[in-house]
This record gives structure tokens, sequence and C-alpha cells, in this order.
């Protein structure tokens, strides 16, 4: 039998282009059966949606296809192989693509957020160009929407929306990001959203970020304080993005040049004090915070529980 696993993706987040060949993440082990059937199990190290391409050649004494799915615990079942002759074994070839992501989100366009910054905060936000368009000569991803405040000071950085915390990176010094063209080397957090959307924070101090991964947030919770970007001052670029194209597996042969990212950008409505809106660059914003805003996506249940102690969910 022969077993072989396609691991190598590319992904961009937030502003800049993050070009790079995963981790490790998920491994899928078959494990034959005494009726011949063979179970294929799955193990994922870190919290989150992920989508899987499971493909098959060289079957013998079975009837299966291609299979995709999106895994979202730790481990689990992931196909069973049954042979079409009970007495004999099965004989194929497998590999694997992933993707973090749903292959079908079911997102909100008309969700509401909240601004990343502490309640009554004004902030001047601008759009954030295609790093990997300006200087690689990519194709610009779809509906390309990042924004991006300054600052001159290092301000708190909160959650825009309910969610998971599926990423961080938490590994480099402020040193590292002092050019103000272009860096990727910057720590971030990056949150899943119950409609499968995701928000991707960009700019955070080193050891200076909050939250853990696999932490469920709410809006308000704080993220981390803002990392300095250029001499004197500081920057946060922010995000949301979903999945989009599913034909993932096409990225491993993909380069800098051809790069052409799986997820597709959009332009969120906020909650500020200017009102409802969505954001125009090189407009002042306020964050605008509310009992009703934090507690739009809890249950019955947990509103019950905020009214008597707000601090359990911060």
């Amino acid at each position: 039998m022969k077993l072989s696993n396609l691991l190598l993706f590319l992904i961009v987040l937030g502003a800049n282009t993050m070009l790079f060949a995963q981790k490790q993440i998920i491994t899928i082990t078959p494990k034959v059966n005494d009726d011949n059937s063979v179970d294929f199990y799955y193990e994922k190290t870190k919290p989150g949606s992920y989508s899987v391409d499971l493909e098959f050649s060289n079957v013998i004494n079975c009837d299966i296809n291609n299979y995709k799915t999106v895994i979202r615990g730790n481990s689990g079942t992931l196909q069973k192989l049954r042979p079409l002759d009970k007495t004999k074994g099965i004989s194929y070839s497998f590999r694997y693509n992933w993707i973090m992501g749903d292959l079908e989100p079911k997102v909100d366009s008309l969700f509401r957020y909240t601004l990343p910054f502490k309640n009554r905060i004004k902030v001047k936000i601008y759009e954030a160009g295609s790093i990997g368009e300006k200087y690689y000569g990519q194709e610009k991803d779809l509906n390309w929407k990042s924004y991006v405040v300054k600052s001159q000071t290092p301000d708190t950085i909160c959650s825009m929306r309910r969610g998971i915390v599926v990423d961080l990176v938490n590994e480099y010094d402020e040193s590292s990001s002092l050019n103000p063209e272009f860096t990727s080397k910057r720590n971030l957090v990056k949150v899943e959203h119950k409609d499968g959307t995701f928000a991707i924070y960009k700019g955070l101090k080193k050891n200076a970020i909050f939250v853990k991964l696999g932490q469920e947030i709410y809006p308000k919770t704080e993220l981390g304080i803002m990392e300095m970007y250029d001499k004197g001052n500081y920057r946060l670029d922010f995000s949301v993005n979903y999945l989009f194209d599913k034909d993932f597996k096409s990225n491993k042969n993909q380069t800098l040049k051809n790069y052409k990212s799986n997820y597709k950008y959009i332009k969120p409505y906020f909650v500020t004090e200017e009102g409802e809106i969505q954001i125009e660059s090189k407009n002042d914003y306020t964050a605008l915070f509310t009992d009703a805003i934090i507690t739009r996506e809890f249950s019955k249940s947990e509103k019950k529980k905020y009214a008597k102690d707000p601090k359990l969910f911060k």
C-alpha cells in the first residue's frame, strides 16, 4: 500500500503577503479492520475549521470517489472504504490537501462589526493596498479590502466580533517591522466567526498579546497592544475574509509571481458613533460598544449570565 501526503499550500493574511510551507497541522492515518474495510482517522493540532480534499488512485476492490469535507474537532473518523469482495483486502494509494476555512461558509454580509479599539476611541482609517499585487505582480485578491490605523500611541486592540482564536503569531520584535514600505514579520491574531469568516488583526507587540490559541472571545475582548511599525508610530492592519475557492489543491504549484489566494475579502458594516457604516478611506470613526452589541450573538442563557456578571465574557 502506497501512502502519500501532500501538505503544501500558500496563504495571504491581511495586508502583507505571507508565502510559506505550512506545518503539518492535519495528519490522516488509515486503519485496516478485520472485515477488510479501511477507516481513515484524522488528527488536527490547531483549532478552527479546515477543509480537506482526500484523493484516491490505483484502487482495487473498492468503489470510492475523491472526498471533500470540513473538519472542526481535534480528531475523529474521516472516511471509510468498504471492499466489493469482502473476502479480500483493498489496495489503493491516497494523498490529501487541506486549507483553513469552511468549504460552504454561511457568510452574513450584513453583520455589524465593531471597530477594533476601546469604546469611544476615535481613529482615522485608511484602506491598505495589496502588497502581493504591488511588489510581486500577483493577481489581486477577490474584493481585496484591508484597513490600516496608524497611531502615535500603542493603543489596545479589541475583538470586532465573537469567535475562536485559530491562529496566533507572537515571535517578532518591533525592530523587525521598522520598514514602512513592506515587511511580513508582524505578529497577528486570527479569529474564526460562526458564519465561516475570519478576522485578521496584524500588528501586535510581541509578548503583549492577551489571548491564547483556541480561546473563545467576544466583542470588546482585548487582544493585545499595537506594535511600533515606524519610528515613533504604531500600526494595525485588520480585515475580514473567508474561504472562497474550493480548488485549494492547485496551490501546490504556485510561486510568488503566480500566487492566487483562495480567500475572498468583504467590506464589512461597522457600528460606530457616526452610525452603522462601511468604512471610507481617510475618514475618522469612533468605536462604540454597548451591551446590545456585545451580546448580539449570545444565547438567552448567556445574556442572563452577562447581565449578572459581564466579566465572564471579557
